[in-house]
């Protein structure tokens, strides 16, 4: 991500952000950290202005002497290498579609792909999308619903593309996101006017990243996730990575045989077997 200047910050549910804030002058008698209302939607939770925090100015105190060894060096070394460069620039390997559904009445809440029939969240289901280690997707993500939901997704990070439909439906999009590496966005209501296209985000999502295995997709607020609106996505290893561990557990399993080495832990070698067994 780069830094950039805003006065206001939007945070979906369960969403960080770090800032740097200049604090306000002795002369200023009193300032406060506040929350804007936000128009959740039709359906929505009533989210008014709140007071988060209360700032007292008070007289710049004495400052206190610092030694050299307690100051912190205007540098600490070289720039690590950003693990997102260049996403932008890599041409997808698969686009998919996903939207937000929901029963409001019967508090029954749905993550879908584009395709599928809308389901409540089941963990023993097979995962709802299945990609392999080394991808990179674009994913479009809809709310079809008259509330909003955050997106989020567990292990990884996407860069976000775009923001579209939201003026029509009366929400604003962020411009301080585009372009942002995120792992939670918001994707507004729909205002059900018949004709409005529906809000959506465009992502680009990450899998060169070494997390492989099934975890989770889902609405990062409480009561919807709670209530249905989470899916499984499984990372299955790259076939390259795939060789190395069936080559790795066969020169385990031939040293244990021979009594070179002594035998792997259970937990960790069915793990590994499955991997290889998906990968067959």
């Amino acid at each position: 991500g780069t830094i950039v200047n805003a006065t206001d910050i939007l945070l979906p549910t369960a969403g960080r952000a770090e800032f740097i804030v200049s604090p306000p002058s002795p002369s200023v008698k009193s300032a406060t950290l506040v929350t804007l209302g936000i128009n959740t939607g039709p359906d929505g939770d009533n989210d008014p202005p709140r007071t988060l925090a209360t700032i007292q100015t008070t007289p710049a105190p004495l400052a206190a002497a610092v030694s050299p060894a307690e100051k912190v060096a205007a540098t600490v070394g070289p720039r690590w290498a950003e693990r997102f460069a260049g996403l932008a620039s890599v041409t997808p390997t698969a686009t998919r579609n996903l939207y937000f559904s929901e029963d409001n009445p019967a508090s029954q809440f749905f993550i879908t792909v584009d395709g599928a029939t809308p389901t409540l969240f089941n963990p023993n289901l097979p995962p709802a999308i299945v990609t392999t280690q080394g991808s990179v997707e674009e994913w479009t993500i809809q709310n079809q619903t008259l509330e909003n939901h955050e997106f989020h997704i567990h292990q990884l990070h996407f860069l976000v593309e775009s923001q579209d439909n939201f003026e029509i439906n009366g929400s604003v999009p962020d411009p301080s996101i585009d372009g942002q590496v995120l792992d939670t966005i918001q994707i507004p209501f729909w205002d059900g006017v018949a004709g409005h296209p529906y809000p959506s985000v465009t992502v680009r999502m990450e899998f060169r990243g070494p997390d492989i295995g099934d975890f989770i997709y889902h609405c990062h607020i409480a009561e919807h996730e709670d209530d249905g609106m989470v899916a499984i996505i499984r990372v299955t290893p790259s076939a390259t990575a795939a060789t190395i561990e069936k080559t790795r557990l066969y020169l385990a399993s031939l040293g244990e045989s021979l009594g070179l080495i002594s035998g792997p832990d259970r937990a960790e070698a069915e793990r590994a077997q499955a991997w290889c067994i998906r990968r067959r």
